[in-house]
C-alpha cells in the first residue's frame, strides 16, 4: 500500500473543512482534504452568513470574494396570520467589520473557498476519495482512503479533523455519541431560482395554521420554508401541485422557477466528546442546530478558526497540552447558547394555537415603550456574544469582562489619512496592542518586555478624539479608532489598557494596571506563549512520500 505523509488530514469539504484548510494552508501547515464527493456542492443548503464568518473570510483573505456573492445587510420582519408586522429585526451595527446577516448561496461560498486552496502547495484535495478507517498512535494518525481510482492508500498525518458531517463516521470511531433532541417538526424548503418578491427582508408569518419564513438571496433568488403537519406525506407535500398552492397563499412567487424541493426534519445535538488525543471533530460532526438562527454553518466556521491556529501551535512547537485541549472547552458552551437561541426563535416562529401567537404579537408590540429592550431585539443582541469563560486565556486581570471575549474590529485610521478594518494591522500570531490616549507610551514601555515568540505585532490605538503626540512610531503600528468603538468594549474607561489578542481575535490577557506591572504582566503572558511560535511547519515531519503519489488518486 502506498504511504503519504501530511501535518494535517482533514476529512470533509463541506464550509468548515474548507476554512480549515485554507486557515492552515496560509500558516504553511501540510494538509491533505479528503472528500467523496467529485467536487463541492451544487445544491442549495446552507443560506446566511454572519459578521463573524465574514471576520474568518478576512482571516483567510476571502472576505471580498466572498461577500462579492452575498445580498449584504438584511433583517427580518415577522407577521401575523393576517399580514400584520408585529416586530422588525434590522441590525445596523457593524462590531467586527461586517454586517450582521448576510444571505449567500453554498455552493458559490464552497468554489470560493475551493479556488483560496489553489494559493498554497501545501495543501492537497482530493475529491472522489473516500476515508474508511484511521488507527491513533502515539505521535501520529493512520488513515486508510480508497481514491477515486478504487485504490486503497494510507496517509500518514500529525492529527486528524473530522468535518465529515452530521453522519460522521470518525465521531463513530472515537466513541463519541450526538446527545440531544430530535424535534418532530417536518419544514418543506423550496429554492427558487427567481422571485417576484420585493420585500429584501426575511418574512417570517407566525401563522398557527402553517409557520412559514421566506428568506433572500443573493441574484434575485429567494427561499421559502413551510412547517407540515403529521398527516402530510412526503410524497404530496413535494408534488409541484402541492408547492405552487403554498407559494400562491404566501406571496407573489406562484409559478416561479423551482431549484429544489426537499423536508427536513431539524435536530439540537451536541456531541459528548469533540476529539481524541490526535483526532478532532468540528461542524456538523460536533454538533447539529435548528435552522431558525440561522447559525448551522457558522457554527462550523468558528470551530475553525478556534482550532486552526491551535493545530498550527501545536505542529510548530512544544506548545502546552492545554492550547490544543481547549478547543471543546471553549467552543461547546457557545455552541449550546446558539442551539438554545435558535430553538426560543423556533418557538416564537411556531404558534401553536392562536392564542400563542396573540401573545407573541401582545410582546413585541409592548417591546415600543420600552426602549432599551426594544433596541435589544431590534440590533439583534440577544444573538450569543463570542465569549470563552473558561480555556486558553489568562483570566487573572484588572480588566472586568474583556479577558475571553472576540475583540471589535473597528475602522482604523493609520497615518493621520488611510482607513481600513483592524485585522488588517494585525499579524497570523499573537497581536499586542494599547488602547487609550496614552497608547503610543504604554506600547513602548510594554515592548521592552518579552511576551512570547508568538506575539508578532505590536498596536498602539488612540481614541477617535486624540491625535498622536510624535511621529515616532518605530516597531509598532499607530492607528486612531474612527468611530471609538473599543471605547465602549473596554467599558468606557479612560486609562489606557493594555491586550494580548489571540490569532482568532479573542483577547487571551488585558491589563490596566501602572507601568510598574508591565514586567508582571510580560511574564504571565510569555510562561504560557514562550512555546508557542507560529513558523510553517516542517515538510514530511513524520513520513516520506508526499506529493508523488496524489496524482493517482486524485489530486
Amino acid at each position: 500500500m502506498v504511504k503519504v505523509s501530511y501535518d494535517v488530514a482533514i476529512v470533509g469539504a463541506g464550509p468548515t473543512g474548507l476554512t480549515l484548510a485554507n486557515l492552515l494552508g496560509q500558516f504553511g501547515v501540510s494538509v491533505i482534504l479528503i472528500e467523496r464527493r467529485n467536487g463541492t456542492v451544487t445544491e442549495p443548503r446552507a443560506v446566511s452568513i454572519d459578521d463573524e464568518s465574514l471576520r474568518t473570510m478576512q482571516a483567510i483573505g476571502l472576505a471580498e470574494a466572498v461577500m462579492s456573492d452575498c445580498a449584504l445587510d438584511y433583517g427580518s420582519y415577522y407577521y401575523s396570520e393576517k399580514g400584520d408586522c408585529f416586530a422588525r429585526i434590522e441590525p445596523t451595527t457593524r462590531e467586527y467589520g461586517f454586517p450582521r446577516r448576510n444571505a449567500f448561496e453554498q455552493p458559490r461560498l464552497e468554489r470560493r473557498l475551493r479556488e483560496g486552496l489553489s494559493r498554497f502547495t501545501n495543501v492537497t484535495v482530493l475529491f472522489g476519495s473516500t476515508f474508511t478507517t484511521f488507527k491513533e498512535a502515539a505521535e501520529s494518525v493512520h488513515i486508510c482512503v480508497v481514491g477515486n481510482d478504487g485504490e486503497t492508500f494510507e496517509v500518514e498525518a500529525a492529527y486528524l479533523v473530522g468535518c465529515d458531517g452530521a453522519h460522521s463516521s470518525i465521531r463513530e470511531s472515537i466513541g463519541a455519541s450526538l446527545v440531544g433532541a430530535t424535534h418532530r417538526e417536518r419544514w418543506l424548503i423550496v429554492d427558487l431560482a427567481a422571485t417576484r418578491e420585493q420585500l429584501r427582508q426575511t418574512r417570517v408569518v407566525c401563522n398557527p395554521k402553517r409557520p412559514m419564513i421566506t428568506l433572500p438571496g443573493p441574484g434575485g433568488i429567494r427561499r421559502y420554508e413551510f412547517m407540515l403537519f403529521d398527516h402530510e406525506a412526503e410524497t404530496a407535500v413535494t408534488d409541484p401541485e402541492f408547492v405552487q398552492t403554498l407559494l400562491a397563499e404566501n406571496g407573489p412567487d406562484a409559478g416561479m422557477p423551482i431549484v429544489r424541493r426537499q423536508v427536513y426534519t431539524f435536530h439540537a445535538r451536541v456531541a459528548d466528546r469533540w476529539s481524541t488525543n490526535r483526532v478532532f471533530l468540528a461542524g456538523d460532526a460536533a454538533h447539529l442546530s435548528p435552522p431558525f438562527a440561522g447559525q448551522g454553518m457558522n457554527s462550523g466556521i468558528r470551530d475553525a478558526h478556534n482550532l486552526g491556529w491551535k493545530l498550527v501551535a501545536a505542529l510548530s512547537s512544544k506548545a502546552d497540552a492545554d492550547v490544543i485541549s481547549s478547543y471543546q472547552m471553549e467552543r461547546e458552551p457557545h455552541v449550546r447558547a446558539t442551539i438554545e437561541l435558535a430553538l426560543s426563535m423556533g418557538r416564537i416562529m411556531m404558534p401553536r394555537t392562536r392564542f400563542e401567537a396573540w401573545l407573541t404579537r401582545i410582546f413585541f408590540k409592548m417591546l415600543r415603550f420600552v426602549p432599551p429592550l426594544h433596541l435589544y431585539f431590534a440590533q439583534m443582541k440577544y444573538k450569543p456574544k463570542p465569549f470563552y469563560r473558561s480555556g486558553f486565556l489568562i483570566s487573572e486581570t484588572d480588566c472586568p469582562g474583556v479577558v475571553g471575549r472576540m475583540l471589535p474590529q473597528p475602522v482604523a485610521e493609520i497615518k493621520q489619512q488611510e482607513t481600513l478594518l483592524l485585522d488588517e494591522l494585525r499579524g497570523k500570531g499573537f497581536t499586542l496592542i494599547a488602547y487609550g490616549r496614552d497608547a503610543q507610551h504604554v506600547i513602548k514601555e510594554a515592548m521592552a518586555f518579552d511576551f512570547g515568540p508568538s506575539v508578532d505585532a505590536k498596536i498602539a490605538i488612540l481614541p477617535h478624539s486624540f491625535n498622536p503626540t510624535t511621529d515616532d512610531d518605530s516597531g509598532y503600528v499607530l492607528a486612531r479608532d474612527v468611530h471609538n468603538m473599543l471605547r465602549s468594549f473596554l467599558s468606557g474607561v479612560d486609562a489606557t489598557s493594555l491586550l494580548v489578542v489571540r490569532p482568532d481575535g479573542y483577547v487571551f490577557a488585558a491589563t490596566r494596571s501602572a507601568p510598574e506591572s508591565l514586567e508582571r504582566f510580560a511574564a504571565n503572558c510569555r510562561a504560557r506563549l514562550k512555546h508557542i511560535k507560529f513558523e510553517p511547519a516542517p515538510r514530511g515531519r513524520i513520513g516520506e512520500q508526499k506529493m508523488g503519489h496524489l496524482a493517482s488518486v486524485g489530486s
